[in-house]
């Protein structure tokens, strides 16, 4: 609760240390197109949540996901769920998808979502499930890129939680891929407004530890935060992709934390699964190492 209360109530000094740690940060260009050491190509996709605004701030951030597609071609983007604000309404398609990611969506990458909060207000979210450029199974569901097996939740509230969780165990225990990555809304760990989800936690952790997940990806928080490696996992946080931003503190458990409008270019090659972050002007923001084999 004091947390909370301190992220209300100090949003404008948090945005000026933000924006002092930016002015220190210089982008650092990305090395040159490699392959590995076994001849098989790497699995590269964008990660990014919160993205359905339709303002400048979407628009610039797709411009970049559009120009790290350019540099070195990527095999998908997840996008972490409220997708369409501020109510989930497919009337707002064109300006919250079709125009901020008209470059990524004509040269064929394909899109995969899940559902926020914001996205169910309209029919529970159904118009999004049934609409194929989100590419969405159903409610929850997999998909394979390669070396990368992803797992789409629904973390809202009223989802089925008893059939999703039976059906995550059997998916995550049959899955032979060697990384295994979770998407869903909601944080498990968080340092921003909402903290971290105790219940989510107990629902999900456990069972991504005892299958070797490496890494979650969320979205909710309106900022950007990796953390450290928690039982093996890296929790993600991609909240910046154009919806109003919210100041972050960092705790004990980030490893890097920022309110900026941004997101996450993530590599899996067969022995490294890394990843780097830019805001939506290029630069970077973060970059690390989230998993080794």
């Amino acid at each position: 609760m004091r947390r909370r209360l301190l992220l209300r109530l100090l949003p404008a000094a948090l945005a000026a240390a933000a924006a002092s740690v930016r002015a220190q940060t210089r982008p650092q260009p990305l090395p040159p197109p490699q392959l590995p050491a076994s001849g098989r190509g790497a699995t590269r996709f964008l990660a990014v949540a919160d993205t359905g605004s339709g303002d400048g701030n979407q628009r610039a951030l797709g411009g970049q996901m559009a120009a790290v597609h350019r540099r070195r071609p990527v095999d998908l983007v997840v996008l972490g769920g409220d997708n369409i604000y501020p109510s989930g309404d497919m009337a707002l398609i064109e300006a919250t998808f079709l125009k901020p990611y008209a470059e990524l969506l004509a040269a064929g990458v394909p899109f995969h979502a899940v559902l926020g909060n914001h996205d169910i207000r309209t029919a529970n979210g159904n118009p999004q499930v049934a609409y194929k450029p989100f590419g969405m199974k159903g409610r929850y569901y997999t998909l394979r890129r390669g070396d990368v097996a992803f797992f789409m939740l629904d973390t809202n509230g009223n989802a089925d939680w008893q059939r999703q969780l039976s059906w995550l165990r059997t998916s995550l225990a049959t899955s032979t891929a060697p990384w295994k990555v979770v998407v869903g809304h909601h944080p498990i760990y968080s340092s921003g407004l909402y903290g971290n989800d105790p219940g989510l936690k107990a629902k999900l952790s456990a069972l991504m530890r005892q299958h070797g997940v490496q890494l979650y990806i969320n979205g909710h928080e309106h900022n950007y935060e990796r953390s450290k490696p928690i039982d093996g996992i890296t929790y993600l946080v991609v909240g910046g992709g154009g919806a109003s931003l919210r100041p972050v503190i960092a705790t004990a458990q980030t490893a890097k934390a920022a309110s900026v409008f941004s997101f996450a270019e993530i590599e899996a090659g067969p022995r490294q699964l890394s990843l780097v972050a830019w805001d939506k002007n290029g630069r970077e923001i973060d970059r690390a190492v989230i998993a080794s084999r």
